[in-house]
C-alpha cells in the first residue's frame, strides 16, 4: 500500500532537516511514500529545506495551526494511508515500515507508535520513563484508543469520513480524533518497534509549562468525550487519583488554616499522595534506578501542573457554556 507521511511545520528549518534526513533513509516500504510538508505560514525558509529533500509543499499563508495543517495535507495526499509525524521527530529506519505492518489487518485503521529519546538530562529521562509505562500498558491491549502524531497511521478513506482533526483544538486534537475512532468502533493498535527520536523537555520549567498546557486540552478532549474522563488505555487509573488528590488538598490545607482541627484531613490526603507515587516509582526503579529518588516529587510536580491545566479546562468549558446561553 502506498503511505503518505504528512508534516505540519511553522518555523522548523532546523528539525525537519533532521526529520527529512530521516524520512530518505526509510527502509522496507514495499508500498512507497511520499513525504507532504505543510508550510503553517513560516518566515524562517521552511518550506524551501522541505523542497530540497523532495518533500511536496503545501503552504499556508495564514498560520492556522497543527490540526488544520494536517487536515490541508491529507486532503492532497495520495496514499491509502496517512502517516503523521511530527516535524522535530526523527524517525527510525525502520518506522515507515512498523507503522504499516498492522496495516496488513484490513481491521486495524490506526496504528500508534513510540517515542524515544537519547537525552541525558534528569527531566528529559523521567519524561522517557512516563512515555514507557504508558508504552507497557498499551501493549497489553489488542485495540487502544490512543493516537499522538509525532507517530500515528490512520486510513486516509477513515480519516476523511470521521472528518479529520478539529482545528478548535490546539492540542490534543489527536487525543480528541483517536477517542472519536474508537467510539466509533474502528480499531487502532499500538506499534512499540515504530520508533521516532524525539527531544523532550530538559528543564523542570519547560517540563511543567508541556503538562499543563496537556492538562488543559484533555479536559477539553474528555469534555466531549465524557467517559474517557474515567478511564482510557493510556493513562494509568493511579495518576488520575492523583491528579484528584492534589486538587483536593488545595482545599483542604485551605480548611486547615481555618480550622486546625482539620489538619487529620489534610495528612491524611498528603500520605495518600505519597503512596499513590509508588505504582511509577516501582517502574522507574527497574527502568532507571538512578531517577528513584526524584520520582516522587517529579510524579507530584507533574500531577500538580495537570491538576492546573485541568481547573483552567474547566473555567473554559464553563465560560462556553455561560457565553451560549446569553447569547440564546
Amino acid at each position: 500500500m502506498f503511505a503518505s507521511v504528512v508534516i505540519p511545520a511553522h518555523n522548523e528549518r532546523e528539525p525537519i532537516t533532521r526529520c527529512l534526513q530521516a524520512l530518505v533513509r526509510q527502509e522496507g516500504v514495499p508500498g512507497g511514500y511520499e513525504v507532504i510538508v505543510v508550510d503553517d505560514a513560516s518566515s524562517d525558509g521552511t518550506a524551501e529545506v522541505a523542497r530540497a529533500y523532495g518533500a511536496r509543499v503545501i503552504v499556508q499563508a495564514v498560520r492556522q495551526g497543527p490540526a488544520a495543517a494536517r487536515n490541508a495535507g491529507a486532503l492532497q495526499a495520495q496514499g491509502d494511508v496517512l502517516l503523521f509525524l511530527d516535524a522535530d521527530c526523527e524517525p527510525a529506519p525502520t518506522w515507515c515500515a512498523e507503522m504499516l505492518r498492522p496495516m496488513a489487518d484490513p481491521s486495524v485503521c490506526g496504528v500508534y507508535g513510540a517515542y524515544r529519546t537519547r537525552q541525558t538530562s534528569a527531566v528529559a529521562r523521567f519524561a522517557q520513563a512516563e512515555f514507557d509505562e504508558r508504552y507497557a500498558r498499551l501493549a497489553q491491549r489488542e485495540r487502544i484508543d490512543f493516537l499522538a502524531t509525532h507517530a500515528a497511521a490512520i486510513r486516509r478513506d477513515v480519516f476523511l469520513a470521521v472528518g479529520g482533526f478539529r482545528v478548535d483544538m490546539r492540542g490534543n486534537e489527536d487525543v480528541e480524533l483517536a477517542f472519536r475512532l474508537s467510539q466509533a468502533g474502528y480499531r487502532i493498535v499500538f506499534a512499540p518497534q515504530a520508533v521516532v527520536y524525539h527531544e523532550h523537555p530538559s528543564t523542570l520549567r519547560r517540563y511543567l509549562r508541556v503538562k499543563v498546557s496537556r492538562g488543559y486540552w484533555r479536559t477539553l478532549a474528555y469534555a466531549r468525550h465524557p467517559p474517557k474522563a474515567l478511564a482510557d488505555a493510556y493513562t494509568p487509573p493511579w495518576l488520575k487519583l492523583q491528579v484528584a488528590g492534589i486538587a483536593a488538598a488545595v482545599p483542604a490545607l485551605l480548611l486547615t488554616i481555618l480550622r486546625p482541627a482539620s489538619f487529620p484531613l489534610l495528612l491524611s490526603l498528603l500520605v495518600g499522595l505519597l503512596l499513590s507515587t509508588l505504582p511509577f516509582v516501582r517502574f522507574v526503579q527497574r527502568r532507571e534506578p538512578d531517577l528513584l529518588w526524584v520520582t516522587p516529587w517529579l510524579s507530584l510536580a507533574r500531577s500538580a501542573a495537570l491538576a492546573l491545566g485541568i481547573g483552567a479546562g474547566v473555567v473554559a468549558l464553563a465560560v462556553n457554556i455561560v457565553r451560549r446561553r446569553t447569547s440564546q
